[in-house]
């Protein structure tokens, strides 16, 4: 990790408490989220996919923005059943196409919805599709 004058800087602990075997229970514990919003990038997917049931488990309404909502639905589906009130829901939404982002952005605001965590969780796969 780089300081502010391009100095290399060792990572160290920041005290949390958790670890690499913490687990997203284990994080929200004691974390009133119920009826609280989250958007998760990537969230129908590896480590998204668990932080999407985390939350909705914990009583959060979950938004997952996906490039294929089909698939996103098929993966999500169930989630956020286990009592506390949470959800979750797919918007079409492509992170490689600007427009596609913006548009689902303004469909947001104009929902009226507040936000109140962005998980920024999808990853590119395919840097040949960049070049």
């Amino acid at each position: 990790m780089r300081g502010s004058a391009g100095t290399v800087r060792r990572q160290e602990p920041i005290g949390s408490g958790f670890g690499m075997r913490s687990t997203a229970e284990e994080v929200l514990r004691g974390i009133d989220v119920v009826g609280r919003t989250a958007i998760v990038t990537g969230g129908y997917s590896g480590i998204g996919l668990e932080t999407t049931r985390a939350l909705a488990d914990a009583g959060m309404r979950v938004v997952v923005p996906a490039r294929r909502p089909a698939e996103a639905r098929e993966a999500v589906t169930g989630l956020g059943d286990r009592g506390a009130g949470g959800s979750v829901e797919v918007a079409a939404m492509d992170l490689a196409d600007l427009d596609d982002v913006t548009a689902f952005a303004e469909a947001f605001v104009e929902s009226g919805r507040r936000v109140d965590a962005v998980i920024n969780g999808a990853g590119i796969m395919a840097l040949s599709l960049i070049h």
